[in-house]
């Protein structure tokens, strides 16, 4: 019997990466996943992949950034999956660019996905969580949201709201038994990692590969970390087994941030 056998949990930012890899994951544990992103093919070849693999999902294509289309989709999926307890905030964007060129409109969509989805979902969730007697929420946050990055300032900063956010959550959301956490992944191996370096040698001159090469050097353990590796410690986090464990946010990076 998996972790999760009868739960249901939203997974935002599903359609591929680390938000793929923590909705096959939560199945695999038995959990009903409904499975979230603006980008509507990704999403449906997540719960593809889920129920190919015997485990049960449902598709939503949602904008995560908008209020209403987060408790549409909530409320789908507890008509359709069962009482809502758990979520993954996993929807992210990130650009690299001189800081001086950062645009309003930049800055604003970074944020609205970033950070403003991450409250949206936790918000809705927490009060169905909340109603059946408890849950957990986490976040994919960043390493990025411990430090200065002069090329992501954006990004960096809302990274490091969503540490904030969580911390508000589970201090407001303690007395109804639901948890909240972070998972603050560094150099993960993914489609929008390997874009960040793309963008990143255009900046320094150099080729994406040595962009690449500088990054990992700087990794104690040597590698990047996988989204399956990543999701291991959300599940973890959502788990019975991290029962007393509210308002982390847990590095998953190999030795690149101690903080």
């Amino acid at each position: 019997m998996g972790r999760f056998e009868g739960r249901t949990a939203v997974v935002s930012g599903a359609a591929g990466g680390i938000g793929r890899a923590c909705a096959v994951l939560l199945a695999d544990e038995g959990a009903r996943v409904a499975v979230t992103d603006i980008a509507a093919e990704g999403v449906r070849e997540t719960m593809e992949l889920i129920t190919a693999r015997g485990g049960r999902a449902a598709a939503y294509p949602a904008d995560i950034t908008s209020g209403s289309a987060v408790r549409d989709v909530v409320a789908a999926a507890e008509h359709e999956l069962g009482p809502v307890t758990l979520t993954v905030a996993a929807a992210g964007i990130m650009r690299n660019g001189p800081f001086l060129e950062l645009s309003e409109d930049g800055w604003d969509s970074t944020m609205a996905v970033n950070l403003k989805g991450v409250f949206l979902l936790f918000q809705e969730v927490a009060r169905r969580a909340s109603a059946h007697g408890g849950g957990a929420l986490t976040a994919i946050s960043s390493v990025a949201g411990r430090g200065a990055r002069p090329t992501s300032a954006d990004y960096a900063a809302s990274k490091a709201g969503v540490i904030s956010l969580v911390r508000s959550a589970a201090q407001a959301l303690a007395a109804d038994q639901v948890r909240v956490n972070a998972v603050c992944p560094g150099v993960v191996d993914t489609e929008m990692t390997q874009a960040i370096h793309r963008e990143r040698a255009v900046l320094d001159g150099i080729t994406p590969e040595e962009s690449y090469a500088r990054q990992v050097a700087k990794i104690p353990l040597g590698r990047t970390v996988s989204p399956a590796e990543v999701a291991e410690t959300v599940a973890f986090l959502l788990s019975p087994a991290a029962s007393y464990i509210t308002a982390q946010a847990v590095n998953v990076c190999g030795g690149l941030e101690m903080d």
